[in-house]
């Protein structure tokens, strides 16, 4: 467990933090002295992390907050910035998935418009209220969570991969904007054994299609992003913006 604490003084949001990914990276960056703001849809899942990031002496406040929806995200920047007077770091990691479905099934519509208002609509959303904080801060890192399966476009997953492609837009877009104000934009592209993707592999019966494609030959856990998020939050990666980092054993290589 890291005692560097690259990130003391930090104050980092971390969306849909109540399991998996969300919670990992919450959790890596208490453990480098942030202090973390973290939204998901069930409190009793933030209470529990939140709850492990106390035990270990960090500081940390859950909010219950809908990815997506305005109030909710004016919600958590202002509190951030009433209890802790900045926000330093973004992670925008939540996301409403939906099931796979083919083209031509007459519910892809309302499935895209679910997941592009969740993932990018609320990435966009949270970039937005963060932006003059971080202006005024001089500077700042945000990371947004994209997805292979948006490079891969894999058959009954247009809602998911058209929403997470759109967010490595918004990432470009943001960097190549809010770069003279040092404010960095960043996309990870993240594979781990989430509940989600648990639930996903045993549906479609693919783990071992799916675990052929990573050239590491095995499967991360949530643990295993968490480092790479903690770099790109910290200014060991003050050079770094506007790229997508594949944090997935090797499925995908750019």
């Amino acid at each position: 467990m890291s005692t560097s604490r690259r990130l003391e003084g930090k104050v980092a949001i971390v969306t849909g933090a109540g399991q998996g990914i969300g919670a990992a990276i919450a959790q890596a960056y208490a453990r480098e002295g942030a202090r973390v703001i973290i939204t998901g849809r069930t409190q009793s899942k933030l209470d529990e992390v939140a709850s492990k990031i106390t035990a270990d002496g960090g500081a940390v406040r859950a909010l219950n907050a809908l990815a997506g929806n305005q109030a909710d995200a004016e919600r958590t920047v202002g509190d951030a910035i009433s209890a802790w007077g900045r926000v330093d770091v973004l992670v925008n990691n939540a996301h409403t998935f939906t099931d796979y479905l083919p083209l031509e099934d007459p519910k892809m519509a309302e499935n895209v418009r679910i997941d592009l208002e969740s993932a990018f609509i609320g990435s966009l959303q949270l970039m937005q209220l963060c932006f003059p904080h971080m202006r005024e801060q001089g500077g700042g890192s945000i990371i947004n969570m994209g997805s292979s399966y948006g490079i891969r476009c894999e058959p009954g997953f247009l809602a998911y991969a058209a929403s997470k492609e759109a967010i490595r837009t918004l990432t470009k877009t943001g960097a190549k904007e809010w770069g003279k104000y040092k404010i960095r934009v960043n996309t990870i592209l993240p594979s781990a054994m989430s509940p989600k993707a648990l639930w996903y592999l045993e549906e479609s019966k693919s783990y071992d299609m799916e675990l052929s494609k990573v050239a590491l030959g095995y499967f991360g856990t949530p643990d295993d992003i968490g480092p790479s998020a903690v770099f790109l939050a910290s200014d060991e990666s003050a050079y770094v913006t506007g790229q997508t980092l594949g944090v997935d054993g090797g499925a995908t290589m750019l």
